[in-house]
């Protein structure tokens, strides 16, 4: 078997593993359910549409391949994983196996639960176990010539490449942030519905997720929209509540609201917050809490907004990407993902999720 046939392989090995947590009559899928809504502080409907929608368990041979042609090849891959997304180790694992037959992964901290048991969904693969090797780790011990993968804070990323040996390879996703766009031509009630499908996975804490949405065609409309997308969220909030906040994020989010109130509006529900900024000098980026905020914005401000922030803007979200607003924006951010609105948490598997270059 050819290098390449081996690391399509060992990643269609991880997609089974994969397979294995989002079925919820496994033992492994039952074991994650179980444990998860503490570990995230998701609801459990929150954990349920996480794995059950969420995993990338489906890929195409297309998105494989293109898989493969964005990693390297290492004699050892070292994983350094986050804990925003709880489904995110899949796609890791996928990355780091495509790369090397080695990999060592050291959990988050505070979420280490699906990469712990993908990792023992592989021990038990006896024919993936045979001749490739997965296992969890506490320290960090690249040696140089192997890959180090890093996921989270760019501030985590820089202390940990500090500390490396001269040779090691270190491929750094850090902080982001997604923005939706909702362009001259979309019909409001279909682009909230789209929306809201995109904040409330992971009750909008990874890169992917959308926290600000532009608005095309003035100040009314931008207001149209907070109102059907705040009807919309409230829908979402009874079917998948948002999981509890901790004093810290109940206090930004009570600070961003008041903000709200004093330039614009701030509507807000058991599970969900929406702000719009009419006439915005700069851009506000609200808490991570499916809290939404709203921007009239005219094709012409787009630099003045975005430029502060497009270093950190990892996803956009579209209905038409030759749509006047839609171009101003992808102009700025030309690493940024695309996706069709109500599928930026669904980005097909075809390398890491962040297209930007490496942050280390």
């Amino acid at each position: 078997m050819s290098d390449g046939a081996e690391a399509r392989a060992r990643v269609l090995r991880v997609i089974a593993a994969g397979r294995r947590v989002e079925d919820p009559r496994d033992p492994l899928g039952v074991e994650a359910r179980a444990r998860l809504p503490e570990t995230t502080g998701l609801h459990p409907k929150g954990v349920e549409l996480a794995l059950g929608a969420h995993l990338e368990t489906s890929p195409t041979d297309a998105e494989i391949d293109a898989l493969l042609a964005r990693t390297g090849v290492a004699p050892r891959c070292h994983v350094v994983l986050s804990a925003n997304v709880c489904t995110a180790p899949l796609r890791a694992l996928a990355l780091a196996v495509a790369t090397s037959s080695d990999v060592v992964v050291r959990p988050s901290r505070r979420d280490p639960v699906v990469a712990e048991l993908l990792v023992r969904a592989l021990s038990e693969d006896e024919s993936f176990a045979a001749t490739n090797h997965v296992t969890l780790t506490s320290t960090l011990a690249p040696s140089p010539g192997d890959e180090l993968h890093v996921y989270g804070a760019d501030a985590t990323i820089a202390t940990i490449a500090r500390g490396l040996p001269a040779g090691v390879l270190v491929r750094g996703h850090g902080t982001g942030f997604g923005i939706a766009i909702v362009g001259a031509g979309a019909s409001l009630p279909e682009a909230a519905e789209a929306i809201t499908r995109d904040v409330v996975p992971f009750d909008q804490r990874g890169c992917l997720s959308p926290r600000v949405v532009l608005v095309a065609g003035g100040q009314r409309r931008a207001e149209a929209f907070v109102d059907v997308l705040d009807q919309v969220l409230s829908s979402a909030d009874a079917s998948v509540p948002r999981g509890p906040l901790d004093p810290a994020l109940a206090a930004e989010i009570t600070m961003y609201g008041a903000s709200m109130e004093a330039v614009g509006l701030f509507l807000a529900g058991p599970s969900h917050a929406v702000g719009l900024d009419p006439d915005p000098r700069a851009l506000v980026l609200p808490p991570a809490a499916r809290v939404v905020h709203v921007v009239a914005l005219a094709p012409e401000d787009v630099p003045r907004l975005l430029d502060p922030w497009v270093t950190y803007l990892t996803a956009v979200g579209l209905d038409d990407d030759d749509e006047i607003l839609a171009r101003a924006v992808l102009e700025r951010a030309p690493f940024a993902r695309r996706s069709p609105l109500g599928a930026m948490q669904r980005p097909p598997l075809d390398g890491p999720v962040d297209l930007r270059p490496s942050r280390a």
